[in-house]
């Protein structure tokens, strides 16, 4: 038995020292473009659980008494930020300066709709509209049959405007990614990816005398949940070539849509740039606050709803175990962000986001700020 603790306390020096370094990769993810170096992204996607083992670690070598416990510190200290992104504690502070326009904005991966086709009573959007008073809603993967089409739709939640973007070319023709609205849309297009089912899609929405452009991303799916299944069916029959075939499998394919995130991130973040009125980016971006997607496309003059006033816990995805955060929205100076909501529905699985804003009065110099700060407003620009 003391040759086992033994054994057992020698291999966990190795076990602490990876882990902790596996903790640090999360920390350069947000900057490395995956295509360049991937490894970081691996850290970048799995933090959750790298952190959950660190802290175990760290309570092993507490009771051990050991210097070892540097290691899972260094590691959970340095990843006070994606700390920040996860848990935003209650009570903070509400903005004083609220003149403006309000409008609420709702984005949604509704998961093919098929809960809302086959049970419109039970799970009903338009009920999700009115409770929150929603002004924009944007869809991600809405899928289109006999009893939902996008015109339906539009009488179903009584918003009258709507653009939407599908690739028609593909298998999945019928699903893709759309945007409803209260407000008038005076102009809109697309950001196509090259994909089946991914897409991206912006406009320009008018409320009363001001503009704003809000995007819909819906970036490279992982799959990953079609590989876990494949994986658990070869566990019960212990096909144990199959597992290590299909584990490759799931790594590679992660690993190429790492990189599909980073090229899409890219292009949205060019048309950001283009935008002369102010913006509000939201979608499922299928990956985390700390991934060099996320952080490309909020660069520095953008605001991540959550971390700007949330409260709580701040998952948005429903499967492995509620870990990750992958649903985002954000925005500009020109905005003020009063509520984030991520209620919990039966009817995806992804959560919806929901922010009350304010479009702020425009100043004097007939410019909106935000345009001024990073916005990079030209006149003749899109």
């Amino acid at each position: 038995m003391a040759a086992l603790r033994f054994f057992f306390y020698v291999l966990m020096k190795p076990f602490t020292l990876g882990f902790a370094l596996l903790g640090l990769g999360g920390i350069i993810a947000p900057y490395t473009d995956p295509n360049e170096w991937w490894l970081p992204a691996f850290s970048g996607l799995f933090l959750p659980g790298i952190l959950i083992v660190n802290f175990i670690v760290l309570f092993f070598w507490i009771y051990q008494r050991k210097w070892w416990i540097v290691c899972p510190l260094i590691a959970l200290s340095a990843n006070y930020d994606f700390f920040a992104s996860m848990y935003r504690f209650p009570g903070a502070k509400m903005p004083e300066n609220t003149a403006g326009q309000p409008v609420t904005v709702a984005t949604y991966n509704i998961e093919g709709a098929y809960w809302i086709t086959k049970f419109p009573e039970k799970y009903s959007v338009k009920k999700m509209i009115q409770d929150y008073n929603i002004d924009i809603l944007c869809f991600q993967e809405f899928c289109e049959d006999a009893a939902t089409t996008l015109d339906s739709a539009l009488q179903r939640f009584n918003m009258p405007y709507r653009v939407s973007f599908f690739n028609r070319q593909s298998q999945w023709a019928n699903c893709g990614t759309v945007i409803y609205s209260k407000y008038p849309i005076v102009n809109h297009g697309e950001i196509s990816f090259n994909s089946e089912i991914n897409g991206a899609l912006w406009a320009d929405i008018k409320i009363n005398r001001d503009t704003i452009r809000v995007f819909n991303n819906h970036l490279q799916t992982t799959n990953f949940s079609q590989n876990q299944l494949e994986y658990k069916r070869q566990k019960s029959v212990r096909d144990w070539k199959g597992q290590a075939h299909t584990l490759v499998k799931i790594l590679d394919c992660l690993k190429n849509n790492f990189q599909e995130r980073a090229n899409q991130s890219i292009l949205v973040r060019k048309m950001i740039d283009t935008s002369r009125y102010p913006v509000i980016v939201c979608g499922d971006f299928n990956d985390t606050p700390v991934s060099f997607a996320f952080n490309h496309i909020i660069s520095n003059d953008l605001k991540d709803g959550f971390r700007d006033c949330g409260r709580g816990y701040g998952h948005s995805f429903n499967g492995l175990k509620r870990l990750l955060r992958i649903d985002f929205m954000a925005y500009g100076e020109y905005f003020t962000g009063m509520e984030y909501l991520s209620p919990e529905q039966a009817w995806s699985d992804h959560n919806p986001v929901i922010m009350k804003l304010i479009l702020k009065n425009e100043p004097e110099s007939g410019i909106p700020s935000s345009l001024s700060c990073g916005y990079g407003y030209k006149p003749g620009k899109i």
